[in-house]
């Protein structure tokens, strides 16, 4: 993790941004697996200084249970990569994320729909709870903005009734949720079934792999020309990796200068949310900076400074959640 260890060096070195601390990490590999990862969190937990807050994780088996054993000791986690919808501050309410949820994704669908006047539109979408909360917001928004849902279609293990329903409705404009592997299915089929090109618009997440739609499976039905040939058009939304603003960071660079340190420590390792991840590191620093002066006025001993904290009380979980909440600065993503 190249970008919190720049994190880190940045944070420990600024003159104005915890002077009478030092940012520690305590690491862990969940390798992605919710067994390992929730075994390292337990072990964490016992073993070790306190720690003040978590920060991860990546993928959202292993997010789940932790954020939920988390909210036990009153712990506040943080994570720079998991963009499921699941995590709303309604069912997780001590999970924050520096990275946009696949909800957010929405708005500039919306607006591409406004700009090019596109009034009637389906959708078709993935049958998992990823896809799937992400499309029920949108069809929501859809309705309430008053456009024309012409046809909304999921799938499961096959993508091939579902297109040819959308194209008996004269479906034009389309917007999909769904992951990379189907997406080949889905413009394989595209192609067949001639829903592309000229008199077709599609919209889709960008999410994906770098040059994923050249990784074909044996089970696609077609050749690369013939994918590349049914993408054309296509319009897809991603996240943006850094700013291009060109202003001046918390850490006092911009987010050029934060890239090309961050290419020059890399060593070959390389992670799309790199940005995401400096700039939650940031976040940490910052809500504990926030908390310390907060208690400084303090009368118990107990609340004294954050060297004090303890797990599984709600006044700490408390100071934390606020200063998450009130956390605000210029970062190498904003």
């Amino acid at each position: 993790m190249p970008s919190v260890k720049l994190a880190l060096d940045h944070v420990n070195e600024h003159s104005r941004v915890l002077r009478n601390h030092r940012l520690h990490m305590w690491w862990n590999d969940t390798m992605c697996n919710a067994a390992v990862g929730v075994k390292a969190f337990f072990d964490m937990m016992h073993s070790g200084p306190h720690k003040l807050m978590l920060f991860g994780a990546a993928c959202t088996h292993v997010t789940d249970p932790i954020a939920k054993a988390s909210k036990h000791w009153h712990l506040t986690q943080l994570s720079y990569a998991d963009t499921h919808p699941m995590f709303t501050k309604e069912n997780f309410p001590n999970f924050f994320r520096v990275v946009p949820s696949e909800n957010a994704f929405n708005s500039p669908r919306l607006s591409l729909l406004k700009e090019f006047n596109w009034t009637r539109v389906g959708t078709i979408y993935q049958n998992e709870p990823r896809y799937s909360l992400a499309h029920n917001r949108l069809v929501a928004e859809l309705d309430i903005l008053g456009y024309q849902l012409v046809e909304t279609q999921s799938f499961t293990n096959e993508v091939t009734s579902a297109l040819m329903k959308l194209r008996e409705k004269d479906t034009r404009i389309i917007l999909g949720n769904f992951n990379e592997k189907w997406a080949k299915h889905i413009f394989c089929e595209a192609y067949h079934l001639e829903m592309y090109g000229r008199k077709y618009q599609w919209l889709i997440m960008g999410t994906y792999s770098t040059n994923w739609w050249k990784k074909l499976e044996p089970d696609v039905n077609c050749t690369l020309e013939e994918i590349e040939t049914s993408l054309e058009q296509t319009i897809l939304t991603d996240l943006l990796p850094l700013s291009t603003s060109g202003e001046i960071t918390i850490a006092g660079i911009t987010a050029k200068e934060y890239e090309d340190e961050y290419h020059s420590r890399r060593n070959g390792e390389f992670s799309r949310f790199h940005g995401y991840t400096y700039d939650g590191i940031w976040a940490v620093a910052l809500a504990i900076e926030h908390v310390a002066n907060n208690i400084k006025s303090a009368q118990s001993d107990r609340y004294s400074n954050v060297n004090a904290f303890r797990y599984r009380d709600p006044v700490w979980e408390k100071l934390f959640l606020d200063a998450l909440r009130n956390t605000s600065f210029e970062g190498e993503r904003r």
